[in-house]
């Protein structure tokens, strides 16, 4: 199968410091929407694998769930490029040690529960096929660099998210230095506008990529425009809707930039229910022809282009309303305390992981026929038995790692005075 896969970030919120005295809280809501975002995924796999994403309107909407990697996307840019800009807008400097504490962190994040499902996705491939493709195959799935050679195992497409992910944690740090100092030489609020202008301009390099790939594409590529397509300067819109996001929530925290001097854009800003609904517009219009085909065809330069584009706004949207700290009573705040909210954000990492090779296993056990099976039933059976596995991987690898990780790479007492 060659269906263009989709795939998650797998970022974990926790409390970053801010400057000398303070701290970024945890975004409640946030964790809720890493899990819209995996069921979003997970939902586009079953469609596909259904057929249900070729039915009328409503196929459409189901399809266009792989917007869920937009959202990942997002989601990891705000959170690992929020610290540079408060530290930019502060005028605080990076403390010692702390790239090596990202990196640390960020590996026990990503790998232990990645290597575990892939261990699943090889054993998966030994039964079915009768083999696990080759060394080569297996070690560029073990260093995850399958995004850059376009060879993926059945059950295991939506693993090319993984290695744009890994490329952009590496340039997490140069990223974040260039934030720092532009804001610096700027200051408050010229310096959060001009910024945002900037990244505009690169989110529409992204979207070049993407031309240029679906051109390629068309011209009868190999597989470079799908490497392009995929890659993180295929998808800068969608890493810039973040980056946009925490630029102007790190500048409406100190009263400067866009936000500050435009007071209608701040009243759409601080309306959720507004930014959701035009969420949900900006996610049905690009279950539209607009956005291309549904299934396997190519899509032209300019479908390519409306895809990444309306992705983008869809993500920047339902951040945007996620980063602000419901006020208490609202319904909001309701879902935010939910303690199976923080739950679903935890293993959404393990559900992406795990939910393409469920559903291999289970149409191989049941022999359902692809593109022709009822997508209620496989909907049901495949968010379960994936929620099952995401639990334990949690419980029992995520978690563990990740406490150990933190403990071993904590600043020393006297850095946090």
């Amino acid at each position: 199968m060659t269906h263009r896969p989709a795939g998650r970030s797998a970022t974990s919120t926790y409390l970053i410091r801010l400057a000398p005295g303070g701290h970024m809280g945890h975004l409640r809501l946030v964790d809720g929407l890493r899990a819209v975002a995996a069921a979003l995924v997970l939902v586009s796999h079953v469609g596909f694998w259904t057929g249900a994403s070729s039915i009328d309107l409503v196929g459409g909407l189901v399809a266009r769930g792989d917007a869920g990697v937009a959202v990942f996307f997002a989601i990891s840019a705000f959170l690992l490029l929020r610290p540079a800009i408060a530290r930019g807008l502060d005028g605080t400097a990076r403390e010692a040690g702390a790239t090596a504490r990202y990196a640390v962190r960020r590996a026990a994040r990503i790998l232990p529960a990645y290597w575990l499902a892939l261990a699943g996705v090889l054993a998966a491939a030994v039964w079915i096929t009768g083999g696990a493709g080759g060394p080569a195959k297996v070690a560029a799935h073990v260093l995850v660099l399958q995004g850059y050679t376009g060879d993926y195992y059945q059950s295991f497409t939506q693993s090319w998210s993984l290695t744009t992910e890994v490329t952009f944690y590496v340039l997490v740090p140069v990223l974040g230095g260039l934030l720092t100092r532009g804001l610096w030489r700027r200051g408050g609020s010229r310096g959060v506008g001009a910024l945002v202008a900037v990244t505009a301009v690169v989110a529409g390099g992204g979207l070049l990529a993407q031309a240029v790939a679906a051109a390629w594409s068309r011209a009868g590529s190999d597989g470079g425009a799908g490497v392009l397509a995929t890659s993180v300067v295929g998808h800068l819109a969608w890493f810039g809707a973040g980056a946009a996001v925490a630029l102007l929530a790190e500048g409406q925290r100190r009263g400067v930039g866009p936000l500050a001097t435009r007071p209608a854009l701040l009243a759409v800003w601080r309306s959720r229910p507004t930014l959701v609904l035009l969420a949900v517009v900006v996610f049905v219009v690009a279950s539209s022809p607009l956005a291309g085909p549904r299934d396997l065809t190519l899509p032209t330069p300019g479908q390519a282009v409306a895809k990444e584009a309306l992705y983008a706004l869809f993500a920047l949207l339902l951040l945007a309303a996620c980063v602000q700290e419901p006020a208490p009573g609202t319904p909001a705040d309701t879902v935010a305390r939910w303690g199976v909210t923080r739950w679903l954000g935890d293993i959404s990492y393990g559900v992406f992981l795990w939910h393409v090779v469920v559903l291999q296993v289970l149409f191989e056990v049941t022999g359902a026929e692809l593109f022709a099976t009822g997508f209620w039933w496989t909907l049901y059976a495949v968010a379960g038995f994936s929620v099952a596995l995401a639990s334990l991987s949690w419980w029992l690898v995520e978690r563990p790692i990740l406490a150990a990780a933190r403990r071993r790479t904590a600043p020393a007492p006297a850095a946090r005075a």
